[in-house]
């Protein structure tokens, strides 16, 4: 045969179509840290227990709002994809969820760290003084090289931007929280708007490429 059809290449290109093309999964990676980036003010007046059950109330509720909106807005356009369960399609269902569960696991490693312990002013010189960022930097790596590889199973480049812009927004959000005394972790902040604009823009071109469909009556 002169031609063969590629099918690990189709399916591929049918997770980015169901999974990262209308942008909902950038919405919620985004919006997800724009809300990490007020942690200290939260736990100052909620406490540790209870901004972590916030926390975790609201990551679960972005996840949720992103299944519905897809849902109701993505699929009436590009349909949904019904397979058989052959070994190759439960890696991807598998790859999936992996990913899920690591951007979950990632703003937990960003929520339970050491660097979002609140630094009191009078104390900070003192505190970053003898303070390494060792922990800060494995995680940059941490995040960066997920992300990468993620981006590389799924052949999503914008991927690789998000893991490693994350881990050094979280790197440089603390080095000024211990050295500066900020309190609003305003790189996180700026990464997140980065990929929550990032996501309207590619939902705005997905609602233009796949407009409903017209019922013939």
């Amino acid at each position: 045969m002169s031609e063969m059809i590629d099918f690990p290449q189709i399916r591929r290109r049918i997770t980015q179509l169901t999974t990262f093309e209308d942008g909902f999964w950038d919405l919620m990676l985004g919006a997800m840290f724009l809300f990490l980036s007020i942690y200290n003010f939260t736990r100052e007046r909620l406490g540790p227990v209870a901004n972590v059950a916030l926390y975790l109330v609201v990551i679960a509720l972005l996840a949720a709002t992103q299944l519905v909106l897809r849902r109701l807005v993505s699929e009436p356009r590009i349909g949904y994809v019904q397979s058989r369960r052959s070994p190759k399609l439960l890696l991807v269902v598998a790859l999936t969820a992996g990913m899920v569960l690591i951007t979950f696991g990632v703003v937990m490693l960003t929520l339970l760290g050491p660097g979002t312990e609140p630094v009191s002013a009078p104390a900070t010189a003192a505190a970053s003084a003898g303070r390494g960022y060792l922990v800060e930097i494995i995680t940059l790596f941490a995040i960066g090289g997920l992300f990468s590889l993620l981006g590389y199973v799924f052949q999503v480049k914008r991927m690789y931007l998000y893991g490693w812009m994350l881990g050094v927004a979280n790197l440089a959000s603390v080095y000024l929280e211990h050295n500066a005394g900020w309190t609003f972790l305003l790189p996180s902040a700026i990464a997140a708007g980065i990929i929550f604009l990032i996501g309207l823009i590619r939902l705005v071109r997905f609602l233009q490429a796949y407009p409903m469909p017209v019922e013939e009556g």
